[in-house]
């Protein structure tokens, strides 16, 4: 299908949204251009509207924070602004699930669970959704992902930790303007070099924010006709401007990586501790083998190349592949 938007060069149309059309960059066949449309909805598109100027202020936010983000490490499909309502992407394959990350119980996790909006979690929590409209993205578990073959284990935990960066560098801007990260959804993609990366959108479309007062300044305003929408994401978008990235400290992140011994191989150090066991009368051990733990602090969010790294300084360093095996546990 051919499209042409706002009366400029006609682009191959990849995919059309609820609110946004995905386009191919006529200049490049790796990368796309993202369209932001002035549609707002909910519940699963049985209510929509178009609201005047969403599309432009949901891209400029996206523009800026995906600009942001990367900025403080975390690897985006944003390349660039072409214009009021589109952004130039990176082309990725888009993983069929979505992360939300909430910090206050709101929306679906109260109706499901009956807590009470508003309650604080003493840590962000990181849930996973299926993306399909058929069945109302259901919530799904990460090994449910897995069994499905929507994602590995791995690619699963690389998601969560960048939600997390995502969530302390958002979350930071916005308490500098005395506003509230309450939750918001993610999405993923992998690029022809198998770079995952954050994609989609970054705007109130799909974030809760609160002010100092808890009122809605996010699609909530539409959701529960509360009053002026695009008041609400133009003042939101205003303070984030006003906020001092400069000022928000680096997130540390962690890697453990778990040295064992093959299989077969025979380990010393894990007899005599057997025999040690045995003596006091832990006769149920039947093996001990000791390997050792590498805890890692990165100084900026896990990327994909970090782990390219990780993979090579366990082959040159960390491990011996010949009697030992490892694998990576990302906190």
């Amino acid at each position: 299908m051919r499209h042409q938007a706002k009366g400029e060069t006609t682009m191959d149309l990849i995919q059309e949204g609820k609110v946004k059309r995905v386009l191919q960059d006529p200049d490049s066949a790796e990368r796309v251009i993202i369209e932001f449309t002035d549609a707002v909805t909910a519940g699963d598109g049985a209510k929509k509207e178009e609201f005047s100027g969403k599309g432009n202020v949901a891209t400029e936010m996206s523009h800026y924070l995906f600009g942001y983000l990367e900025g403080k490490g975390i690897d985006t499909h944003y390349v660039k602004k072409l214009s009021s309502n589109q952004l130039l992407c990176k082309k990725v394959t888009i993983f069929p699930v979505e992360v939300v990350c909430r910090n206050i119980a709101a929306g679906s996790f109260c109706r499901r669970y009956g807590t009470e909006k508003g309650t604080p979690f003493p840590e962000p929590l990181v849930e996973f959704f299926l993306k399909d409209d058929e069945y109302h993205d259901p919530l799904i578990t990460a090994d449910a992902i897995i069994r499905l073959g929507l994602a590995k284990r791995d690619e699963l935990e690389f998601m969560k930790s960048v939600t997390l960066s995502t969530n302390y560098y958002l979350g930071e801007i916005l308490k500098q303007r005395e506003l509230i990260l309450v939750d918001f959804k993610l999405e993923f993609g992998k690029t022809k070099k198998e770079l995952i990366v954050l994609a989609d959108e970054l705007s109130p479309d799909s974030m809760r924010i609160w002010d100092s007062n808890t009122t809605s300044m996010d699609k909530d305003v539409f959701r529960e006709d509360k009053g002026d929408l695009i008041g609400a994401y133009n003042k939101v978008f205003e303070e984030i401007k006003k906020a001092k990235p400069q000022d928000v400290e680096q997130r540390t992140e962690s890697i453990q990586v778990i040295v064992e011994p093959k299989s077969g191989i025979k380990n010393p150090p894990g007899e005599v501790t057997k025999k040690a066991l045995g003596r006091l009368g832990f006769a149920e051990v039947e093996e001990v083998r000791v390997g050792k733990v590498f805890v890692i602090t990165l100084k900026r969010p896990l990327t994909t190349e970090i782990l390219n790294h990780l993979a090579i300084m366990n082959l040159k360093l960390l491990s011996n592949p010949i009697s030992e095996t490892n694998k990576v546990r990302i906190e």
